[in-house]
């Protein structure tokens, strides 16, 4: 009877030991996998972010403006901007855009060689309210797609790794309200027109 005694003792001893090394191993794996994702997980993105008013413009991550980007064939143009346009000569193309709370957008690409040189937008919103939302979340997505800004007259400037420069101004007056947005070559002379 002792001998069964010390012999389930030692058997016990022998299962919990066993269990322990178990639960030891799964949280070392456990570790190791948390690790190795860690290390290979891909570092944040820098991508601009899609959402909001952003989205409802069309804007893209890869693209300078709604999928055109500058040097594009300027064929391109009428096969992503879906309505008809409110004016177009040899030298440029424009579109409106309207949103839902009664603000709008008028994009004119420009054309040389029948790529795409310039694109200006200009976007009518409601308010002061509206015009600082707007101006800070197309900052915040030009500053993810080109890097960091600089000040220009009255309003920031950003330099593509293509060669493209992006100004962004507050055009608002009195009681209208609104951004202008002019992207070109980084050498070409800014010919934006005034409101």
């Amino acid at each position: 009877m002792r001998n069964l005694s010390v012999l389930v003792a030692l058997l016990a001893l022998l299962t919990f030991s066993n269990a322990c090394r178990n639960r030891q191993q799964a949280s070392e794996q456990s570790s190791d996998s948390t690790t190795a994702a860690t290390e290979s997980a891909p570092a944040p993105s820098t991508e601009a972010t899609i959402a909001g008013r952003i989205a409802e413009l069309g804007l893209t991550p890869d693209s300078d403006w709604r999928g055109i980007s500058l040097g594009d064939e300027f064929a391109k143009i009428k096969t992503i901007e879906k309505g008809e346009p409110f004016e177009s000569d040899a030298k440029h193309v424009g579109y409106t855009v309207e949103f839902k709370n009664l603000e709008s957008a008028d994009m004119l690409y420009y054309q040389a060689n029948q790529k795409v040189s310039a694109i200006e937008v200009d976007l009518f919103l409601n308010s002061r309210e509206s015009a600082t939302a707007c101006q800070k979340e197309l900052g915040a997505y030009f500053t993810s797609r080109y890097g960091s800004s600089k000040p220009a007259e009255g309003g920031t400037v950003w330099s593509g790794s293509q060669g493209q420069s992006v100004t962004l101004k507050d055009v608002s007056k009195g009681k209208d309200f609104g951004l202008k947005i002019r992207i070109a070559p980084a050498n070409a002379i800014t010919t934006a027109s005034a409101r």
